[in-house]
């Protein structure tokens, strides 16, 4: 079915709400407004419309708008408290605010009984034609009228880290589904912590959405997300859920990860003995000769998780063989690197 503006002008049009769980209080804390039309009763997303770029800007901006109305109106005039995540693309915000001066979305809320600091602007990965400056100048009119500043996409594209750094948003929305799917799949692991350590380091909330199974929301867990969003939880929905509807869910992940935390710190407490033993042996003066029979005798007290062992000097230049485990918790000596220098 080919949609276009009459089409969908005739259809019903309306916003559906997806669930934004918190891991802190584990409740949901808001919904993020996303575009549907109804055939025979059901709704189909509008994603692909928007997507098909046959269709006109000004017709994909006039549907928009009007799901942001929408969805605006329905959050006011509900009992749900929480905050509303809606999209913009950033083109879309700087072509209407360059010819007219304003930005119809705070008309909508100044217009509405919603306070703006329940309004979640998401600015979504696009390509934007104006200057970096203009881009932040229109954002921070959103940010100084109350509204909260997302980024959206991050993970899909390759610009997130100047995105980042212009707009300094209050929550960072990272796709674990698209970041799986992407050219740097096998990295995908180390780029969630690099947007971790940036979102703590810019004392922004990082928010994880593709959450589809509990090793996901697992993942979340332990990088340091804040917020998840996911089937695995909801798909959008007509209507707002009782807030605690994922409580329990998010609770029983929460203390399977702290019984792991606690064995982690147990073990480690092992080690900090194990290595007490090590510098009061009576041995350590053969040290001097050859380092690696003493390396040897301890080998097997060595906890699990420690994958590696070697000796160095106090200048940093290591003195013993690379004792390092193998896949069977055996250990494979390498004594290639006998005199590197690990003082960097």
């Amino acid at each position: 079915m080919h949609l276009d503006l009459s089409t969908l002008l005739n259809s019903q049009i309306t916003p559906y709400f997806q669930p934004i769980i918190s891991i802190q209080n584990r409740r949901i804390i808001g919904y993020e407004s996303l575009g549907r039309y109804m055939v025979d009763n059901t709704p189909i997303s509008l994603g692909p419309y928007f997507h098909n770029t046959t269709n006109s800007e000004n017709d994909q901006l006039k549907i928009d708008r009007l799901l942001r109305l929408q969805a605006i109106d329905r959050m006011s005039n509900s009992e749900e408290e929480g905050l509303l995540f809606i999209n913009l693309r950033p083109s879309w915000i700087f072509s209407t605010y360059k010819k007219k001066g304003i930005l119809p979305t705070l008309l909508f809320i100044e217009e509405s009984k919603l306070p703006p600091h329940r309004i979640v602007i998401e600015i979504t990965e696009d390509e934007f034609h104006g200057s970096p400056k203009e881009l932040s100048d229109m954002v921070n009119i959103y940010r100084q009228k109350g509204c909260k500043i997302a980024i959206d996409d991050v993970g899909s594209g390759f610009s997130n880290f100047d995105r980042i750094a212009l707009i300094e948003p209050d929550i960072i929305k990272i796709d674990l589904k698209l970041m799986k799917k992407s050219e740097v799949h096998k990295g995908y692991n180390a780029l969630l912590r690099s947007y971790a350590i940036l979102a703590e380091q810019m004392g922004a909330t990082l928010l994880m959405e593709g959450i589809e199974t509990v090793s996901d929301l697992q993942q979340a867990v332990a990088i340091g997300a804040r917020y998840v969003q996911g089937f695995l939880f909801s798909p959008a929905n007509g209507d707002f859920l009782p807030p605690d509807a994922f409580t329990g869910i998010i609770q029983e992940q929460l203390t399977l990860y702290a019984g792991e935390q606690i064995a982690k710190y147990q073990e480690l407490h092992a080690f900090n003995q194990l290595f007490d033993v090590i510098i009061e042996a009576p041995n350590r003066t053969s040290l001097s000769n050859d380092p690696d029979p003493f390396i040897e005798q301890f080998l097997q007290q060595i906890p699990p998780r420690c994958i590696r062992v070697y000796l160095c000097k106090e200048d940093g230049t290591q003195v013993s063989s690379n004792y390092a485990r193998n896949a069977d918790h055996s250990w494979q000596k390498d004594e290639t690197f006998r005199g590197a220098n690990w003082i960097w």
